[in-house]
């Protein structure tokens, strides 16, 4: 990556693979010499930007790798300006890492981005879509330390089954590499993994649910091999009490002090089904999760039934009439 981090003390990396901005990030990263500070839509920004060129007598300085989404960069846009361009010897740094935004004449993330291309500070991470991915996500199918067998038609099975999601593919992939473990990935491992046979298909089930995909998540309720009723009552609970306090903060620190999570979640596509699906639609689902829970304790109804049913009310409030 023949980029100078010294063209500007900001940095930005933008596309929308949450994925690949991040691996496009660790090669500017590469280059930092001093130590690395990784912060997730900060609430002390001005203090982090005012600090690059304070020299301090008890740290080096450091390079401030900052996450955000499109609309709080657009609200901050006026204080990343201030550290675009050099600064002074010796000073810290900072990466910027977002979705992409749509730019409009006098919109201040668009005259942010302009003041980063004058500076080649400016890092646009295309990823690939339409008929350029299946080979793509090949080319990583093949670098793989285990290999993969017939690596095309594995990526097609893949795309097939997930969508062109690109990061929700490439975390299918690492989750098939631990599966393998040694062995080569191939079109088997794949069936067993997203069809809902591997050891851990939980999360495919509450996407399905969520995105009113009846036959989806009925087909997992009967695949077995890791999926029990109650367990995939509890994650769906999970998953709504999730999407819910997104709907109510937007700090992912006080998002995760609510659903218990021991370090910050990354919560991008999390806090984007939130907004898909709506608080009310959420809140109508997680009742009726609650009330399934509470029919099974109290009148010992069939669990795979009570799931069943519960998931076609569910497609009902997802995925109303005419909408």
């Amino acid at each position: 990556m023949a980029i100078s981090l010294t063209s500007s003390r900001l940095h930005a990396v933008v596309g929308d693979s949450l994925r690949l901005r991040d691996e496009w990030t660790q090669g500017l990263v590469g280059q930092w010499q001093g130590p690395v500070k990784r912060v997730v839509v900060p609430t002390d920004l001005e203090r982090i930007i005012l600090d690059l060129d304070t020299p301090s007598l008890f740290s080096e300085p450091a390079l401030w790798v900052v996450r955000g989404d499109s609309a709080w960069v657009r609200k901050n846009a006026d204080w990343f300006k201030r550290v675009v361009g050099p600064g002074t010897p010796g000073g810290g740094g900072m990466v910027l890492t977002t979705g992409k935004a749509e730019r409009a004449r006098g919109d201040a993330v668009g005259a942010l981005f302009k003041e980063l291309e004058k500076h080649s500070a400016l890092h646009q991470v295309e990823a690939p879509e339409g008929r350029d991915l299946p080979g793509w996500l090949c080319g990583r199918l093949t670098a793989l330390p285990q290999g993969t067998d017939r690596p095309l038609q594995v990526a097609q099975a893949l795309i097939e089954h997930l969508g062109e999601d690109l990061d929700l593919l490439l975390a299918t992939v690492d989750l098939l590499a631990v599966f393998c473990d040694e062995s080569p990935l191939n079109l088997g491992a794949v069936q067993m993994l997203v069809s809902g046979t591997a050891e851990r298909p939980v999360w495919d089930f509450t996407g399905a649910v969520l995105e009113g995909n009846v036959r989806r998540a009925v087909e997992l309720i009967h695949a077995g091999q890791g999926l029990e009723p109650q367990q995939a009552l509890s994650a769906l609970v999970g998953e709504l009490r999730k999407l819910i306090a997104c709907c109510e903060s937007p700090d992912d620190a006080q998002v995760a002090a609510v659903i218990g999570a021991r370090s910050r979640p990354n919560l991008y596509y999390a806090r984007n089904r939130a907004r898909s699906v709506g608080k009310r639609s959420l809140v109508r689902l997680l009742n009726g999760c609650l009330l399934v829970q509470r029919q099974l304790r109290q009148a010992g109804t069939d669990a795979g039934l009570a799931l069943e049913v519960l998931v076609l009310h569910a497609q009902k409030v997802v995925k109303p009439a005419g909408r």
